[in-house]
């Protein structure tokens, strides 16, 4: 029973010994806090080891990380010149150095390093690629853009990496390559509404708006209550000349927004294209009402509106009166016979009282 007591006194002791090592090494804590992003506290318990052994080069390290995330450059690209880290971070460490140069201004320095990167770092080459995109795109020099898109393409296919080459063949006015970037990511990831849309507008502007439209109709499949797709899928129908198929969406829209003119005015044009007369007068009452100056209240006559709304009543009147005629005669054909007997009937006995 004594050498039990001894055995648990043992085991507690050097637990305890244990937790207290644990709690006086606050090397694990830092670490924890820079990947829980509590950049304050892993700044602080780094700088506490750095000042208990400032020759220790990965603690220099990890505080570079902090000092950078709390936006003080200067002191992580200090910390980064002592760090000395290990090859296998050397590669973090330089892009670390190249954002913090970025972030000062010192955009060339940044360059330098990321191309650097690029040829020495196969495993971060992606990534520093990524960012000389950003750079030749914010100084305008697409062709460079286009050229390391082209490269990261061919290492790894991915859609937003066509989408972004799309993007910069557009800059470079070639609209072709763009649609087929475009195309390549929709193949890659069916789900971007982003690709359908940009597709469209490109398709759209050529002319080509039966592609627009289905490319509508697909991004509107994936996110139903975007307005600005409804009102661009109208707008090629129109330009279609899908009257019908522009009316759906416009009349959807108008609901949402009564009291926009465009959309009225849109609306008005559809209504026109197909005669609908009476639909049209009212909407021009409505624009109107809303806007007295318009442009459309010039062009079109009112009162010439609203004839046009009687005599197209009276075109469907005899529209109408012509497809009964035609479906029924059967019925109509005996019956003209039989009124042209009895009137027939009729002037023959006219005659006869006539003779006498």
């Amino acid at each position: 029973m004594l050498r039990y007591k001894h055995v648990v006194f043992c085991i507690l002791f050097f637990r305890l010994g244990f937790v207290l090592v644990k709690a006086n090494n606050p090397w694990p804590v830092a670490i924890q806090a820079l990947e829980e992003k509590d950049y304050l506290l892993a700044d602080s318990l780094f700088g506490d080891i750095i000042a208990e052994f400032p020759s220790r080069p990965e603690a220099h390290l990890y505080r570079a990380q902090s000092r950078y995330w709390l936006k003080d450059y200067e002191q992580a690209l200090y910390h980064l010149s002592l760090a000395n880290p290990p090859s296998q971070q050397m590669g973090r460490a330089e892009i670390l150095r190249a954002y913090c140069h970025y972030n000062m201004g010192e955009v060339d320095k940044a360059r330098f390093i990321m191309e650097d990167i690029v040829i020495h770092y196969e495993d971060l080459r992606d990534s520093a690629r990524a960012f000389l995109v950003s750079h030749h795109r914010e100084v305008e020099n697409y062709s460079q853009a286009h050229s390391l898109l082209s490269s990261r393409l061919g290492d790894k296919p991915r859609a937003y990496i066509f989408a972004e080459r799309a993007l910069v063949s557009l800059e470079l006015g070639n609209v072709q390559e763009a649609i087929d970037d475009f195309s390549f990511a929709i193949e890659l990831d069916t789900q971007q509404v982003d690709y359908y849309w940009r597709r469209a507008i490109l398709y759209g502007e050529g002319g080509e708006y039966d592609q627009a439209i289905a490319d509508y109709d697909k991004a509107i499949a994936l996110d139903k209550n975007n307005d600005v797709l409804w009102r661009n899928r109208a707008i090629e129908a129109l330009s279609a000349k899908q009257h019908k198929k522009a009316l759906y969406d416009l009349e959807k829209l108008v609901k949402l927004y009564p009291k926009d003119v465009e959309l009225l005015k849109a609306l008005f044009y559809c209504y026109y294209a197909l005669k609908y007369y009476e639909r049209a007068s009212n909407i021009y009452d409505t624009i109107e009402q809303i806007d007295p100056n318009n442009t459309l209240l010039k062009q079109y006559d009112r009162n010439e509106l609203l004839s046009s709304t009687f005599f197209q009543r009276l075109v469907n009147l005899l529209q109408r009166s012509y497809q009964v005629l035609r479906a029924e005669w059967m019925i109509w054909i005996p019956l003209v016979f039989m009124l042209t007997l009895i009137a027939y009937g009729i002037k023959k006995r006219r005659r006869k009282h006539k003779a006498f």
